[in-house]
Parts: structure tokens; sequence; C-alpha cells
């Protein structure tokens, strides 16, 4: 409960599904009549078809039980029981009632479309009222409970009407297009055409229809056919299709008493649906399309509104992949197709130290890159305990807050939360293609910052010495020939600087090669603070620094910095450290010879050497 409104989770598949989208209105208004409000958990694409393990199911761990009074399931939709046990798991740990919808659990309230009697009453319709003698089954899969069952009515409703029944009579399409076809196509090679082929979805109805048209054979004059699911294109198909629907707003009417019964105590409850029979012109009936007008215009509306989101979308992740910082992304992320949204990611993703989709990393902490209800883009710390940023205010409104769970490379960096403030196929719609593309431009971005810290990281390993941090000899010309390409420095001066260790030997023998390293660190590291921040240094052997400063400077000022420097460090390190220094300054052009110049400086270097011994 959240501000005295009880909270119902519905756990779902598709939301811009015609059948889901219309369950969801019905059902969100009928709980803002009695103070409640829907929390949707949504995957996009279909568990049963993927490999593995589906990322996006991780949404379902989002469920906030310590704050919901219910939970739906879409059994049937989201397609994989072993996910569905475990949304019914957590929520039994929470004491939170769980009621599955189009599933058989025991230990949950159910409510269950009676597919049975509904697919019974379209075989008894064209067998009893249209008088079909030879008719054909197309099942959907092999084995499959919902098309064995089919198959069963078929043969039930053939032996009470005295139609003997045999294995010609029967083909499977697999409930999809192209197996469909091939079916059909088969079919019509026989002497004797089928007087109906009733089919098992309208999916594979539809395509019957246009197969048998193909072939000049009359739908339903020589052949009738039948579907069943009530599909919105089952209606608008010429013929229009004979079916039987789950009527979503029925559906939805019954779940909400079920989820009142369950509020009042009464108990675990088992409620059923029967299907709505849905007579068509494939069937011989009349033709029956009450909203194709509207329906057609909506179909229009959304696919050329998914044609320029198409393009918006794919900006969206080339921009966002190639972003110099999370920054940049957000900025390419404000836009009107983003409204109404917010993006929370696992606080890790930003390590670019860590390659976070191939290594296992701590998701505790959390940030928000992205509130569409606030004009600035910044990157706050976020307790999900909050569930959403300005929860008290959405709730408000009394529409559904819809989360989808973003995905890339199997795993899940993060969520989206959508709140629309209206009832919008073209808002439902967009938001498995905006999910989609956000988690790969967010993705690619997270996975391109790696690759990019992991290639600096060998770019210094291969030009930086490990000890000092100068360039290697090879990074040390190489950026020298970068300064000699750029004109403006001509006629500057040009030090070179020579520092060489003393007594690194007597040091190595005495301490150890630890101190000894820690000495030329100590003389690298002042040489590098008392030169200019854009000098070029060099371990030039074992004890050997050289330091190439382009412009004025001051070397004895240098030399005068690192001796003092160094008398600190020796009172740091317990050991005598002390450099000799030399120099030497010419005028810097393409025709400097580098090696000469630093010969130069080493000369004056040994001269300083021989006098301090």
């Amino acid at each position: 409960m959240i501000n005295g409104k009880k909270i119902v989770a519905l756990c779902t598949y598709r939301i811009h599904d015609s059948q889901v989208f219309t369950f969801i209105t019905e059902f969100s208004n009928l709980l803002s009549k009695f103070d409640c409000r829907l929390f949707i958990y949504a995957i996009n694409a279909e568990i049963g078809n993927m490999c593995g393990f589906l990322a996006e199911t991780s949404v379902y761990d989002l469920i906030p039980f310590d704050k919901v009074d219910a939970v739906v399931i879409m059994d049937e939709k989201i397609k994989s029981r072993e996910t569905v046990r475990k949304i019914i798991d957590n929520a039994k740990k929470a004491n939170v009632p769980a009621i599955v919808i189009d599933g058989e659990y025991d230990d949950v309230s159910t409510i269950n479309f009676d597919y049975r009697k509904g697919f019974e009453t379209v075989v008894r319709h064209v067998i009893e009222e249209h008088g079909a003698r030879r008719p054909h089954f197309m099942a959907g899969k092999h084995n499959n409970k919902f098309s064995d069952e089919r198959i069963d009515v078929f043969k039930q409703v053939l032996a009470e009407n005295n139609i003997p029944f045999d294995d010609s009579m029967l083909s499977y399409g697999d409930f999809w297009s192209v197996p469909a076809r091939a079916a059909a196509e088969e079919i019509i090679k026989r002497d004797v055409l089928p007087d109906a082929i009733i089919c098992a979805n309208d999916i594979m109805a539809i395509n019957v229809c246009d197969v048998l048209t193909t072939h000049m054979i009359m739908v339903p004059g020589e052949v009738m056919v039948t579907g069943f699911d009530g599909l919105d294109e089952a209606s608008l198909a010429t013929p229009g299709v004979t079916t039987a629907k789950c009527s979503s707003v029925n559906l939805a009417k019954v779940v909400i008493q079920v989820v009142k019964d369950t509020f009042a105590g009464k108990g675990l409850q088992h409620q059923s649906v029967i299907p709505e029979f849905l007579p068509n012109e494939s069937c011989g009936c009349p033709r029956m399309t009450p909203s194709a007008i509207s329906a057609v215009h909506s179909f229009n509306n959304r696919f050329y509104h998914h044609q320029d989101d198409i393009h918006i979308m794919q900006d969206f992740t080339s921009r966002i992949i190639s972003s110099n910082s999370l920054e940049d992304c957000l900025d390419f992320l404000r836009s009107p197709l983003s409204n109404n949204m917010c993006i929370i990611l696992d606080a890790a993703c930003l390590n670019e130290e860590v390659n976070y989709f191939l290594e296992d990393t701590d998701t505790t902490d959390k940030i928000l890159i992205y509130d569409s209800y606030i004009d600035e883009d910044r990157v706050t710390p976020f307790d999900p305990d909050t569930v959403v940023p300005h929860l008290d205010e959405l709730i408000e409104k009394g529409y559904p807050l819809i989360f989808n769970a973003l995905e890339y490379m199997s795993k899940s960096p993060g969520y989206i939360c959508y709140s629309f403030p209206r009832y919008d196929m073209i808002d439902y719609s967009k938001t498995s293609s905006l999910t989609s593309t956000i988690g790969m431009g967010l993705g690619s971005y997270i996975n391109m910052r790696y690759q990019l810290f992991i290639r600096d990281k060998i770019q210094r390993m291969y030009q930086n010495d490990a000890l000092t941090g100068f360039y290697t000899r090879l990074a040390f010309y190489s950026k020298y020939e970068d300064l000699k390409e750029n004109p403006e420095n001509y006629g500057k001066d040009a030090t070179i600087i020579m520092a060489d260790l003393n007594g690194l030997k007597k040091i190595n023998d005495n301490l150890g090669h630890s101190a000894g390293d820690s000495a030329i660190k100590a003389v690298a590291t002042r040489l590098k603070n008392n030169c200019p921040e854009d000098t070029l240094c060099l371990r030039h052997g074992g004890d050997e620094m050289v330091a190439l400063i382009i412009g004025p400077c001051d070397p004895e000022k240098i030399k005068a910095g690192v001796d003092k420097d160094l008398q600190k460090d020796s009172k740091e390190l317990g050991i005598k450290v002390s450099a000799a220094i030399g120099y030497y300054v010419t005028k810097f052009d393409s025709n400097l010879d580098l090696n000469k110049a630093i010969n130069a400086a080493d000369e004056e270097m040994y001269k300083i050497k021989k006098q301090s011994r």
C-alpha cells in the first residue's frame, strides 16, 4: 500500500498486444474505482523463443513486495512456468496473494479461459449449423496441450454428429503462417477437398483463406474456414474470419472480482471465462466488422508512427554509442519520444575499469540517469525503496506505471519506468522498441567506455615506463615528431635537461633493489613536478631521465627545485637521494637533431657529476 492506496502488480508480456492493452485499460479503470493503483511489469520478447536465460525477466525482480497488495500474473502470455513459479514464490515469502490468469497452479487463485468450450462452439457452428460433412482440422504444434485439447474437441463433435474421424482429417500448422500455408497447399492437392477447414488459431485461418483464394477456391462457397483467438486482423481480413474471442473486458471484470474477494479474505478463488463466439463471412455468416473503420485507422496510425519512430530510435542508438560522456547520452535522449519516463541503472555500469557485462558486479547501488519530469540532466544516486521518482504525484494521476528491464549481452543493466497520462495504444506500442533502443545504446556505450579504458591502459603500458610513468624511448620520439609537425613551435627555446641518480649501485648493494627503485622514482617525480606541465619526460636508461621543454623556462630554477625536493625525500625514505643535472638550450626547428641535443645535456650532467665526486 502507498499513500493509503492498495497496489496491484501485473506481470505480463507485450503491453502493446491489443488484447493485453484492452485488459490493462479496463482493469486499471476498475481498480481506480475502489482506490487501487496498477504497476505493470512487462517483458517484450517471448521467453519460449529465446535460448537460455532471458535478462528481461529481471523486471519481475523489481516488484516491491513490501508495498504491493496483490500480484496478477498472465501465465499464458509469459509462457515460462519457471518464471511464473519464481514470482509466486517471491509473493508467498512476502505474504502477498498471487492470482494467475490462464495457468494451473494449486496454491494460488486462478482465472482461466475455458478454451475447450469456446472452441467447441466454433466446431459445432460449422458442423451442426452449416452442415459440414467433410471437415478438416488444422492443429497447432505436435504435443502442445492447447493443440491436443482442440483435437479432442474436434473428434468429440464429429462423433456426436456421426462423422467418422480418420488421420487424413488432421494436419499441423504450428500456430504460424508459413507452416499453415504449407499444410494448406498439401490439402489442395487432394482429389476431394474438405468442405470446411477448422483452424486452431486465427493466424493459420487467415493464411489458409489466402492460399485457397489464390488457387481460385471460394471461401466459404467451396470451403468454409474458421479460426480461434479473436485477433483484430481476423475481423478485418477478406473474407472476415469466424472465430472465438477471449474477451479482455470480460476477463478484467472477473479478475477485479477475484481481487476484491482476495482483499476481503475469502481465500483462494478459481474462476473461468468462456471465449465469446464471433461468426463471420468465412463460414457463410454475414460479415461482422463493428469497428472496421476505427480499427483500420488505429492500425494505420500505429504503423506510420512506428515508421517515424524507427528513424528517431536509430539516431538515438548511434548518437548514444558514439557519446564521449554520459552527459552527452542524456542530451541525445531528451526528446518528445522519451517523455513520461525515467531510466535507472546499476551504479556499477559507470565503473569503466570493470567489464560490466562479462564480470560479476555488485548491483546493489542504483543511479537515476534520466528523468523526463525535470529539465535538468544529471546523474544522481537512487534509492530503489522509492520505486520511481515523483511516485506520490504519479499515483495520484491514477494511470499505471509500466516497468521494462533494459537488456544488453544477456544482462540487465537497469530498467525504464513509463508513466503515460492516458491509455493510448501508440504510447504503449512504442515501449518495446524504445526499451530495446535505449538498452542497445546504453549497453554499447558502457561496453565502448570499457574498451577505451582497456585501449588506454594498453597504450600506457606500451608508452609509459612502469616505475616512473615517463615515456618509453619509442613513445618519447613519437611525441617529439608531433611537436615538429606544429610550426608554432619553431623558433622557441628547446631545453633538454638530463638528470642522473647519484650512487644507485651503492643503494642497490647496501639496501636492495626496492630502495633503488624508490630512489629512481623520487628523482623522476621531482624532475616532472618542477618542469612545466607540457614537458616531455623520458626514462633514458636505468637511472637517467630526460626532460624536453619547448618554450621559455629557467633550468637553474628547475635544478634547484629538484635538489630541494630530493632532500625532503631523503628524510622520508631514510636514504640519501641526490641527482646530477645538466642541461642544454637551443632553438627548436624541423632540423633539430634531438640526439645531439641530449648528448650535449648528458655531457653537462657528467661534468657536474665529476665535480660532485
